[in-house]
């Protein structure tokens, strides 16, 4: 890997921090963050749980820029367990021992992503963030608000990585992708694979689309929802 921070995480963090996420999206970050586009602004994560994602995309951030870790957490009326209060200390504990920037540059939001007044409530600057996290609620409803919310909040060269697409214990997600992309918004897919669904904005889908068919990871080229994604991983 180019990026130090990366290997560092990868070497004394990652297997201990909890959560779920595949090996080969260091190298998928590490080629990102080596593009020569899409280097401003810092990485938002919508359903942080304990940061495993979270700290690798933080690791590529300049701290100059803000980041974000936006979840429920302890707010256990909106949560489907009840682990929330516990995630949030466990996530601050391997920030701080974890993160390449220990946590400095990270705003910990704890609130609903699909509360219609969140950008507002906060002070969140549309367009701020060059990498979004999506790995909140699982229902076909909050992956199209998230997804939208998403739209509003990435830069315009930025990238979004919506988790679990095509787990088949969360069909949903699948379903709300689909609902998503009817609604012919800015934000389109162009890569794919280890249950993660890559999105840039329109104008950069073809450049990310070039850039990643380069990858030792791409394997084949489908259709999706009417647009061609790069398959990353074996068949």
């Amino acid at each position: 890997m180019n990026n130090s921070n990366l290997t560092n995480y990868k070497q004394t963090g990652f297997d201990q921090v909890e959560g779920w996420c595949n090996h080969a999206l260091f190298d998928i970050v590490d080629y990102l963050d080596s593009l020569d586009f899409n280097k401003s602004g810092g990485c938002l994560e919508v359903g942080v749980y304990q940061g495993k994602f979270f700290i690798m995309l933080n690791s590529v951030i300049n701290p100059e820029y803000q980041s974000m870790a936006l979840d429920i957490f302890g707010d256990q009326f909106l949560s489907l367990d009840q682990y929330g209060n516990e995630n949030l200390i466990a996530f601050k504990e391997n920030l701080e021992k974890f993160d390449a920037h220990q946590g400095t540059n990270t705003r910990i939001v704890q609130a609903d992503s699909t509360d219609s007044h969140l950008v507002e409530k906060f002070d969140i600057e549309p367009g701020s963030f060059r990498f979004i996290s999506v790995d909140a609620g699982h229902s076909v409803e909050h992956t199209v608000s998230d997804l939208h919310l998403a739209n509003q909040l990435v830069s315009n060269e930025g990238v979004v990585i919506l988790d679990d697409f095509f787990h088949c214990h969360w069909p949903e997600v699948t379903e709300g992708v689909g609902k998503f992309l009817d609604s012919n918004p800015t934000l389109v897919p162009f890569a794919m694979g280890y249950k993660k669904l890559f999105f840039s904005k329109l104008s950069w889908q073809h450049r990310y689309f070039g850039e990643f068919m380069n990858m030792p990871l791409a394997t084949k080229i489908v259709n999706l929802y009417g647009h061609k994604v790069i398959v990353l991983g074996s068949h």
